[in-house]
């Protein structure tokens, strides 16, 4: 039996959509097994946060559908007000555009004045995924089926391939043009096009607007094939189990050194992080009433800069409507260049104080996109009475 004949049978028969819900079962164990006779609200955020992979799932897996030969928008996504995915920026909307690495891509448009970094999102996926089972034993096959785990081998700045008055017009493919065309390469492991688009000032500034369009006719069917969905229900399943896995074990690294910031780029690359043009530095805080975390660098020219808190599953706390839960360059009170910022219950009457809203513990990041050099940040625990202003 073919892959494709194996994988047809099996959503025809129902167990594609069976190892699916194992896939997710195993998902569930993860939160199950992290939050064990532990925090109660961390347990809820947990299989909250499961719920809103599963949306994530399907907008990203299920209802994937790459360009065809009319050219059409890429849209931008921006953070949510509250929660997000593994510490994302407030300051920072997204590009996910779904691309099919057979086929050639050319992307034309405007560039704005935004900083926008593009990225090849290419995750380990077996050729006969959906066609063999995985079921409750899910994690194990993470090594070598993790749609979440996404090296990104090929990047681009899209300022630095713009024309002189702004336009863009560039080939997304696995090989090079013949023409000389300007060129961003992909990996044949690539499933999406990344964009991480970093704002200074969303009311004075323009974005990127970009239009893509496959060079390269092919089939396109409204409705997936049973061969088709048996392989998206497959990777889906595994994306949501993959994004549990790994924050959990990125997590559970942070922990054994809390209140404390570090470069952890192992993981960071494992998520699909671009370290080529930036430092990001995350940590475990756990802030008791009456106590402060006091974190500080010596600031230094950059594209941007923004510290942040988030949960036990590294969603943000912050809310972004209202500008709560964060620091960032354009907002943050100096002493010079020395810049500190406070994490504590209660306001301490000093600048930049972050209020951790019902939390006392979580995941925090400090990213600084494109810095002049590294960033040396020290984070320490004191009584908030110690605080001077």
């Amino acid at each position: 039996m073919s892959v494709d004949e194996a994988r047809r049978a099996r959503l025809m028969s129902g167990e594609a959509w069976d190892d699916f819900c194992d896939q997710l079962k195993a998902a569930g164990r993860i939160v199950a097994r992290e939050t064990a006779g532990g925090d109660p609200q961390d347990a809820v955020e947990g299989y909250r946060y499961l719920t809103r992979m599963l949306m994530m799932g399907n907008f990203r897996v299920i209802e994937r559908r790459t360009p065809g030969t009319k050219p059409r928008f890429i849209g931008l996504i921006p953070p949510p007000l509250k929660g997000g995915i593994g510490v994302q920026s407030p300051n920072q909307d997204h590009i996910v555009q779904p691309v099919d690495a057979r086929y050639r891509y050319r992307i034309t448009g405007t560039a704005g004045d935004v900083y926008t970094h593009l990225s090849a999102w290419s995750p380990p996926i077996p050729d006969d995924v959906g066609a063999v089972p995985v079921g409750l034993d899910a994690e194990d096959h993470l090594e070598t089926f993790n749609p979440n785990m996404a090296l990104t081998p090929h990047t681009l700045v899209l300022g630095d391939i713009a024309n002189a008055d702004g336009t863009v017009d560039f080939i997304l493919s696995v090989d090079p043009p013949d023409d000389g065309s300007a060129w961003m390469s992909m990996a044949p492991t690539t499933r999406e096009l990344m964009g991480r688009v970093v704002w200074d000032d969303r009311n004075e500034q323009t974005p990127p607007r970009l239009l893509i369009e496959c060079l390269d006719e092919h089939e396109q069917p409204e409705t997936p094939s049973p061969e088709d969905m048996a392989e998206r229900l497959a990777v889906a399943g595994q994306l949501i189990l993959g994004q549990k896995a790994d924050y959990e074990g990125w997590t559970n690294d942070l922990l054994t050194r809390e209140n404390d910031t570090h470069f952890t780029s192992e993981w960071y690359e494992r998520i699909g992080g671009s370290p080529d043009d930036r430092h990001f530095e995350f940590g475990y805080w756990r802030v008791p009433e009456g106590m402060a975390l006091v974190v500080e660098f010596e600031e230094m020219p950059t594209q941007h800069w923004n510290f942040q808190l988030c949960n036990h599953w590294m969603e943000n706390l912050a809310n972004y409507s209202t500008g709560e839960g964060y620091i960032d360059k354009e907002n943050a009170v100096r002493d010079g260049s020395h810049l500190r910022i406070v994490v504590a219950h209660e306001d301490p009457g000093v600048p930049n104080w972050i209020q951790p809203d019902t939390h006392d513990h979580g995941v925090m990041g400090i990213r600084f996109v494109r810095p002049s050099r590294e960033p040396q940040v020290s984070c320490r625990l004191i009584p908030v009475s110690d605080l001077t202003s």
